[in-house]
């Protein structure tokens, strides 16, 4: 059996012959793709809803925690409140002599703003004579009255205070210098001012005194006011 070979066209070449053509169409209708297009819209649609109904239910379950709390708390301020109101019922009537007891303090206090314990002032002069060696055997005194009648100094206060009466004081020193001293050592204290001699006679016990003395206002004091300090004190 006899084989014929053909020879090849030229003008083929092999790589031609076995080339595929790069051809393509797209042959879906158009109905199809825009019903995809819709459904991938609806998916993200409910997508998006549902994120924000999640979004708002967390923000309402913690509104309401947050109510919940603000509740409980009003709750309990409520009752302490009430509490402290029994409590304060129980007690009327202790603030009510806590206030009565203030008001009758202040008024004291104004009745006796100008109040004079001769108690304190006396001691006074009875510790300023013994550091100066003296024995104060008497004391005569009387108040300016009011309206500014009445004892009147005619000396000032070397302090600057007002005089609010006068002092007789009457005594026996062992000497002369010692009746010196206790004038010297009134001048220093605060509740007198400008003591004077008035006369000084010896005789074998000693020496008898008498001294005038103001009274200023630094000597006023009393339980409702100032407290009283003796002389030396701060």
């Amino acid at each position: 059996m006899a084989t014929t070979l053909m020879p090849l066209d030229p003008a083929v070449s092999p790589q031609r012959v076995s080339r595929v053509l790069t051809i393509s169409a797209n042959l879906l209708p158009a109905e199809i793709v825009a019903a995809r297009r819709a459904r991938r819209s609806r998916t993200w649609v409910l997508i998006t809803v549902f994120l924000v109904v999640l979004a708002l239910a967390g923000w309402y379950v913690h509104a309401a925690t947050v109510k919940r709390s603000a509740d409980d708390e009003l709750a309990a301020a409520t009752t302490a409140a009430t509490a402290v109101r029994h409590s304060e019922t129980q007690y009327d009537e202790v603030l009510t002599v806590q206030a009565q007891t203030d008001a009758i303090t202040n008024r004291l206090s104004a009745l006796l703003a100008d109040d004079l314990p001769w108690s304190t002032l006396l001691d006074t002069l009875r510790d300023v004579g013994d550091e100066a060696g003296v024995t104060v055997t008497g004391v005569n005194g009387s108040l300016v009255s009011d309206g500014g009648k009445g004892v009147t100094s005619t000396l000032p206060s070397a302090s600057g205070a007002t005089t609010v009466g006068m002092l007789t004081i009457t005594g026996i020193a062992p000497d002369k210098p010692s009746v010196a001293r206790y004038v010297d050592t009134l001048n220093a204290v605060t509740m007198v001012a400008n003591p004077y001699v008035t006369s000084v006679t010896q005789n074998e016990a000693g020496v008898q005194f008498s001294l005038s003395v103001d009274v200023t206002s630094a000597a006023l004091c009393g339980r409702f006011t100032t407290a009283c300090k003796k002389a030396g004190e701060d």
